[in-house]
């Protein structure tokens, strides 16, 4: 098994808009749109990631509602030492505090450049409109969308 790590992604959408962020490193991804994640430091849960990442990056707490979708295999995935690792792909349907306003225009709430230096809020009908993607992110954006226009109580949620 050797250095298999977990990655967790976050599905969050608002009015029929998908959060993403473009990753800034390491370099081997640098430029590539993403759903929102990290992969898991020792001893921590997907939710745990999630929310670090998030604290970390957009400086926004976020709630975990449940894990969506079957795991996906991350081609060449480099870890935090930029070493190529076999990784899993975890989605988690996620909220931003409702009591959260954001300018969606221009992709609040903003990276704080650590790992992204670009978000965007996606037309989920228009996922194509920004690229390149990440390979797995970008199979999970597509079933994320399917997922949502599917699930009324999901679309109520948003």
């Amino acid at each position: 098994m050797g250095n298999e790590v977990i990655v967790a992604g976050a599905a969050i959408i608002r009015d029929y808009r998908l959060f993403v962020a473009r990753r800034s490193r390491p370099a081997s991804v640098s430029g590539y749109w993403e759903l929102p994640g990290d992969q898991l430091h020792t001893d921590e849960d997907e939710r745990s990631a999630l929310d670090r990442q998030f604290t970390t990056e957009f400086s926004v707490n976020l709630h975990c509602v449940d894990r969506i979708l079957s795991d996906r295999a991350i081609l060449s995935w480099r870890d935090a030492e930029d070493i190529n690792a076999d990784a899993t792909l975890r989605i988690w349907r996620c909220q931003f505090p409702s009591e959260a306003t954001f300018d969606m225009g221009i992709g609040d709430p903003r990276p704080n450049m650590y790992d992204y230096d670009e978000s965007h809020w996606v037309d989920i009908d228009e996922l194509d409109s920004i690229g390149p993607w990440r390979d797995a992110d970008r199979l999970a954006a597509g079933e994320i969308a399917d997922y949502y226009r599917s699930d009324e109580a999901w679309q109520v949620a948003d």
